[in-house]
């Protein structure tokens, strides 16, 4: 990782820098890559707009997600169907969704037709703050009649037409509407059926719609952001097809959780006030909630079965996968069936377990990496979970249930404990880790899920392997 700029911070033991823009923010831990579309962002004119007509001027981190969220392809239209933005508390996300709701309301001439932006909070009065001060600058620009600040239709409508409305997160939100974008302002706390059935629906057929996800960490109920972020971590690295961008600020589930060099991770725009706020706070929140509001971590939990030590003494980026032998293979899924994992085990001659996982949102793309893995290593041994048994097209050795997850989930901790695994630090395996817990279940101790819904199945399929 960089350097902390200006080499101020003492280096401390178990410290884990983040990485720096030059202008001097944090970047994002979780990022997802360009697609090959994108040709350039109109991220640079909305800042000029914001500042020029609004007066509105962006922290690095904000104009940095502008760029990144209003990319574009070579014909001009947006790329990124959907956008994930994750931070810790009070950095700046209730600015950052004023400017892309004021930018987008004036822009109908750029999507061709009129912008209807729908704004949505777990409640409406966090909604209504940030809009706030966007409907005195319009009071003043376009007359009173252009803002409205009662319980009914709340928003600012400009003469033109375009508007930008209000509303509680509850099954009516946008409904009867035609979105053009939505906005879900602290989303961790806004429930799934509300963007995927009541919103989701309204903006079938608008001019390149968006959907912004906006929150700090959350904790296990929030299924909204546990599913789409999970999504969007199986597809950082993907080149073609990704519509959903995640922009993550937050540590890593190794770092230590009473440095500053931790604290920064979540909070992009760093200050000397903010490490004195930080300090405070640290000593007077409890760790859970400090883990959550400030460094922004999902599901890293205190006193994790897998030490941050023995992920860290177990980490070879560089160790091949045995040339020799037989190379376990573990094909896992989702438990909604909308991601899989292909993982790879087999002993080297130091007499250590070399692992490798990829994750994949198809089971054709899973038949292809099988594809690949036999044409790579002549002796494979495949297991699969009972789902896969009249899915796959290549044929396999053997099933795992119950009982091998038991087995499984044991010699996992042994491996760890006893430092005998080498794995490449993939970031979705790492995540999916830290999702889990060893839960007792029918039969004895098993690698799971506190959700119980998703999230892990790339930890599970290496386990089996």
């Amino acid at each position: 990782y960089g350097d902390t700029p200006g080499g101020t911070e003492m280096e401390q033991e178990g410290a884990i820098q983040p990485q720096y823009h030059p202008d001097g923010f944090v970047l994002p831990r979780l990022e997802t890559k360009p697609s090959t579309a994108v040709t350039g962002t109109h991220g640079g004119d909305a800042a000029k707009w914001l500042s020029e007509v609004y007066g509105m001027e962006l922290f690095g981190w904000q104009r940095y997600a502008l760029d990144r969220c209003l990319e574009h392809d070579k014909d001009g239209h947006l790329v990124w169907s959907t956008c994930l933005i994750t931070v810790g508390r009070q950095s700046g996300k209730s600015w950052l969704s004023r400017a892309l709701c004021m930018w987008r309301m004036h822009s109908a001439e750029l999507f061709g037709e009129v912008q209807t932006i729908l704004h949505i909070a777990n409640k409406r009065a966090t909604a209504m703050e940030v809009m706030r001060p966007a409907g005195h600058w319009a009071v003043e620009k376009y007359g009173k009649g252009s803002v409205r600040w009662g319980n009914e239709r709340a928003g600012i409508e400009l003469p033109s037409g375009d508007r930008w409305i209000i509303s509680a997160s509850n099954d009516s939100a946008g409904v009867g509407f035609s979105i053009s974008m939505c906005f879900a302002d602290e989303a961790w706390q806004i429930p799934r059926n509300v963007i995927d059935q009541s919103i989701g629906p309204t903006m079938i057929m608008r001019e390149q719609p968006q959907l912004y996800l906006v929150s700090t960490a959350g904790d296990s109920t929030s299924d909204l952001m546990i599913v789409y972020r999970t999504r969007a971590l199986d597809r950082l690295t993907d080149d073609e097809g990704a519509s959903v961008l995640l922009l993550e600020w937050s540590a890593p589930p190794e770092a230590h959780p009473d440095l500053v060099s931790t604290w920064k991770w979540g909070s992009p725009q760093w200050s000397d006030k903010r490490e004195v706020f930080l300090t405070q706070q640290h000593a007077n929140v409890e760790e859970t909630s400090f883990r959550r509001e400030y460094l922004n971590q999902w599901v890293t939990k205190a006193n994790h079965w897998l030490k941050p030590s023995w992920w860290r003494d177990t980490l070879d980026e560089n160790v091949p996968l045995p040339a020799e032998g037989v190379w376990s293979i573990a094909v896992e899924s989702d438990f909604d069936g909308q991601g899989h994992a292909v993982a790879i085990a087999s002993p080297n001659e130091e007499g250590n377990i070399v692992t490798r996982v990829t994750t994949h949102r198809t089971m054709k793309q899973v038949d292809e990496r099988l594809a690949e893995i036999r044409a790579e290593h002549p002796s494979l041994y495949i297991l699969v979970t009972p789902g896969y048994v009249d899915r796959l097209t290549s044929r396999f050795d053997g099933l795992v249930g119950q009982r091998e997850a038991v087995a499984a989930t044991q010699v996992l901790q042994d491996l760890f404990s006893r430092t005998q695994i080498r794995h490449d630090g993939n970031i979705i395996l790492q995540e999916h880790f830290a999702g889990t817990r060893i839960g007792m279940r029918q039969g004895g101790w098993v690698l799971t899920s506190p959700m119980g819904s998703s999230g892990i199945y790339a930890a599970r399929a290496t386990a089996f392997a």
